[in-house]
């Protein structure tokens, strides 16, 4: 049996995560691709599920951190843990 979309979005959104906490000293630009990215999934899953996303409506402007956490915890009280107890 093959992964539900929200599962497979759950699993991108953790591994995008595990790569964010893993860089040692990135360049300011892959860094902001790959948090770019993160958002996107993010929003991508809470769209799938539902949630809010905070500031949204604001097109182009990334999360703040305080954003980025309140949609991962928003997610995780819908039924999708992003934060494998990484931090």
């Amino acid at each position: 049996m093959s992964p539900t979309p929200i599962e497979q979005v759950g699993a991108d959104l953790r591994e995008r995560r595990r790569r964010l906490i893993a860089y040692e000293q990135p360049t300011r630009d892959e860094w902001d691709a790959d948090l770019a990215s993160y958002d996107a999934a993010l929003a991508a899953a809470a769209a799938m599920l539902e949630v809010p996303v905070p500031g949204a409506g604001e097109e182009g402007r990334p999360l703040s951190p305080g954003e980025r956490q309140q949609l991962e915890e928003s997610l995780a009280a819908a039924g999708l843990e992003v934060r494998s107890g990484d931090l």
